[in-house]
């Protein structure tokens, strides 16, 4: 009796199987279920590191464009704030509060080009807001740290980045223009 039923079970067991093979009702969904994640993974991660890319570039582009005022002499006695407030104004991706939190710079003059400059840690925290004005025709240096937060925190170490943040610097060195005053400030 256990050996009919048993064989009645399989030959059922068989039926169903085989009318599973034959069914394909639920292909493109078990195919979509397939392609869908890494689909996902590869759209977002283009996604950040385009962004990324265009944050690197605007913060480029804000300390170049900051850095006249500070070398005509029109930016006045130049401040911790007033560089700042010169590059966030010209960061399109962000808005003034959330700049000025995630922005560190340093401004110096260098004596020459001999290596010699202000530590800047690699930790954001750490960093040191330093500005110097500078005088009349001397040779100066800006670096900017801003700390970017990353969209997808799974992409962080990939790019570089700690904790979900990735630090975008950008730097640029300028000779002060003969602007009439030896401080680097002009009323």
């Amino acid at each position: 009796m256990k050996i009919s039923r048993l064989a009645s079970f399989c030959s059922k067991a068989r039926g169903t199987a085989g009318r599973f093979r034959r069914d394909k009702r639920g292909v493109t969904t078990i195919e979509f279920a397939f392609i869908l994640g890494p689909f996902l993974a590869i759209t977002l991660g283009t996604m950040e590191v385009a962004m990324v890319h265009l944050m690197r570039s605007s913060v480029s582009n804000a300390v170049e464009g900051a850095s006249r005022p500070i070398y005509t002499g029109a930016a006045g006695c130049a401040t911790v704030e007033s560089v700042k407030a010169l590059i966030c104004e010209r960061i399109g991706m962000q808005n003034a509060t959330k700049c000025d939190a995630n922005l560190k710079v340093i401004l110096e003059e260098l004596d020459e080009f001999d290596g010699q400059r202000t530590a800047a840690d690699a930790n954001f925290d750490d960093i040191d807001n330093f500005v110097e004005s500078g005088s009349a025709e001397s040779t100066m240096l800006l670096r900017t740290y801003y700390r970017w937060n990353i969209l997808f925190p799974m992409l962080s170490e990939a790019m570089g980045g700690e904790d979900g943040t990735l630090l975008v610097t950008a730097s640029t060195a300028f000779t002060n223009e003969p602007f009439g005053s030896d401080t680097g400030c002009t009323s």
